[in-house]
Order: C-alpha cells, then sequence, then structure tokens
C-alpha cells in the first residue's frame, strides 16, 4: 500500500489538496464581513430599535382613575417578587372610601410618620420619618396612582408616567 519512498499513496495531492483548502479557509472574508453577516447585524438593530419603541408605546401616559388607593413606594424600586415597595394606602370612613385627591400629600404624612423607618410592622408607635424632597408620581396597569421617592422614569419601574 504504500510507495517505495514510505509514504501513502498519493501523498503529494493529498497534501497539495489540504495547502489549497487551507488558502481558501485563510482569505475567506471573517462572517460579520460577508453579505449575509451584515444583514444579521442591521436585523439585530433593527430587533433592538423596534423592542426599545414597543417598550417606550406601551407605557404611555396615563390618568389617575382609581382614587381610592395610592401606592407610596419606599423606594424607586421593585420588590423581587415584582410587587410595588412601601405600602398601599387609603382614607376609609364609616360611610366607606374617600377619594384621595392629593396622592403625594398623602405620602408625605406616610413618609413623616415614620411608616417606613420601622423595621416592626407590629410596633404601636415608630419614630418619626423624613418625606423626600422630590417625588415622581406614576399610574399603575390599575389606574392607582404609585408616588415614588426621587425623581425617576416611571418606566424603570414598569409604571405609566402621570398624564396630569
Amino acid at each position: 500500500m504504500t510507495d517505495q519512498s514510505g509514504g501513502m499513496p498519493h501523498r503529494r495531492e493529498v497534501q497539495d489538496l489540504l495547502v489549497e483548502q487551507m488558502r481558501r479557509d485563510l482569505s475567506r472574508p471573517s462572517w460579520w464581513q460577508s453579505i449575509w453577516g451584515r444583514l444579521a447585524i442591521a436585523g439585530s438593530v433593527l430587533v433592538v430599535a423596534g423592542a426599545g419603541v414597543a417598550g417606550v408605546v406601551l407605557l404611555e401616559q396615563q390618568p389617575v382613575s382609581d382614587t381610592s388607593i395610592v401606592y407610596c413606594l419606599e423606594g424607586p424600586y421593585r420588590n423581587p417578587d415584582g410587587s410595588l415597595s412601601g405600602a398601599a394606602a387609603s382614607i376609609a370612613t364609616p360611610d366607606g372610601v374617600v377619594s384621595i385627591d392629593d396622592a403625594e400629600a398623602m405620602c408625605v404624612r406616610m413618609w413623616e410618620s415614620g411608616a417606613f423607618a420601622e423595621d416592626d410592622p407590629l410596633s404601636v408607635s415608630s419614630p418619626p420619618g423624613t418625606a423626600p424632597a422630590e417625588f415622581t408620581t406614576c399610574v399603575t396597569d390599575e389606574g392607582e396612582a404609585a408616588v415614588v421617592p426621587g425623581r425617576i422614569e416611571c418606566s424603570t419601574l414598569r409604571l405609566h408616567p402621570f398624564e396630569s
């Protein structure tokens, strides 16, 4: 099976074919330089841009439609389970629930009362707290007001901006 020189038969032809294949592979443009690579990159950019536009459109401004409850958030974040951090408040009377006309004032009272400073939820008295200097009013999907401490973009919390 071997030729007289001690090599495999057709060794020279196989070696020439391998060298030719390696030259073709080395001269081939990278995938991102080919037409299909450039189309894939352009398509990816369009998909990402479309998702960004869809996210902004889905979270358009919305008025508060349910004025019986206000969410006063502890900070500009959500809980690990996706629920809003902080507490919900409503004004109840013997006749029923009264609409909350000023959600920000309600939350300022909660922050000043120390509702978020106490670690023990069963504590009878909590030390007075301080209200944040700035806050942002957002709207939940259900149309309830959510007051967030600080100036933030409501969409970061998956909330709608408040339409005044």
